[in-house]
């Protein structure tokens, strides 16, 4: 007979005992042939150890154990509790279990799938999982910028979506799991899109560090980065002065510049990688000359900028980024 508070189907509305929340069956993870019990917070997952144990040299060191003479039983089964969420515990387990249900990349998938699979596999080393949820989190995340352009035009992850996706969940995920080399690009988008959340990002779950890491970003990536990202538009002392293009390229640094007076009810910011767009090269009335110079010197500018993003975040260099991702997915 199970001890403790009688379980219930998922779904299924029940009260336990005085102070205790009632438990739960897995829907989908509660085997009647299995002999191993988990329980993550209040949900109860029968699955079997044997299978757990050659998927993860965590669990096999674990079952391996003797069992204590009062270990805990229910159904005649072990009960091991995990200190993972419920959640997490279940997108886990169904990964595991049924092949469908997280596939390798470009498979559909969503981001409460991909991170609970993530930190789950990567804390039970279960490798194949890891790094399929890996390949999954870098496919939105590029490490040149040639690929952070394409990105939005050429691809876009099912399970990502830049103005609304979780990006406190997402640096937390990283940390979490030392994929380092998504926290560029995430940090970036998360000045980009935090214009109305940035209360909410003060106050969240981030460690004081990378809240200070944020505020000191914002501020120059708002500010001194974005302005000298425009300064492609004055003539530079190398160049000779343009009489005829003076009066355009101001006037078109005045249209740029007036982007960045955000109002409360803007939903994104223009950062120095978006403040000037492919479309703004046909507002300009200009000569070929200036116009190949102009050309030349915004894409050193954002060259320029790129190579600095993991500084900006106080992170290793792109080279040493790059070398945990290869070493992560080898």
């Amino acid at each position: 007979m199970p001890t403790g508070v009688p379980p219930r189907k998922s779904g299924a509305p029940a009260s336990g005992a005085e102070g205790e929340a009632a438990l739960i069956l897995a829907e989908g993870l509660w085997f009647e042939d299995c002999g191993l019990i988990i329980q993550a917070e209040n949900t109860l997952f029968r699955v079997s150890g044997d299978f757990l144990a050659t998927r993860s040299p965590v669990f096999a060191d674990m079952l391996s154990l003797p069992k204590p003479q009062d270990a805990a039983l229910m159904y005649g089964c072990l009960v091991v509790h995990l200190s993972d969420s419920a959640q997490d515990t279940t997108v886990f387990l169904k990964a595991l279990i049924y092949s469908e249900f997280f596939e390798p990349f470009p498979a559909p998938t969503t981001f409460p799938i991909l991170s609970g699979v993530l930190r789950m596999s990567h804390k039970y080393a279960v490798d194949v999982l890891r790094k399929r949820s890996l390949v999954h989190l870098s496919s939105a995340h590029p490490m040149s910028l040639t690929e952070w352009e394409r990105a939005d035009v050429d691809f876009t992850p099912s399970w990502f979506d830049a103005q609304y996706c979780d990006y406190i969940g997402m640096v937390l995920l990283a940390r979490q799991t030392s994929a380092f080399w998504i926290l560029p690009t995430v940090f970036y988008r998360m000045c980009r899109h935090s214009h109305r959340r940035e209360g909410a990002i003060i106050t969240g779950a981030l460690q004081s560090r990378d809240k200070v890491i944020y505020i000191r970003a914002a501020r120059f990536l708002e500010s001194s980065a974005t302005s000298t990202m425009l300064d492609f538009l004055w003539p530079t002392r190398q160049s000779k002065v343009c009489a005829d293009c003076i009066q355009s390229r101001h006037r078109v640094r005045r249209i740029a510049e007036g982007r960045r007076r955000l109002s409360p009810e803007d939903d994104i910011g223009f950062m120095p990688l978006e403040i000037w767009g492919e479309e703004d090269w046909e507002k300009l009335d200009v000569c070929r000359r200036c116009l190949s110079e102009m050309e030349n010197n915004h894409r050193e500018a954002k060259q320029h900028l790129w190579e600095r993003l993991p500084e900006i975040f106080e992170l290793p260099d792109w080279d040493c980024l790059g070398q945990m991702k290869e070493e992560a997915l080898r």
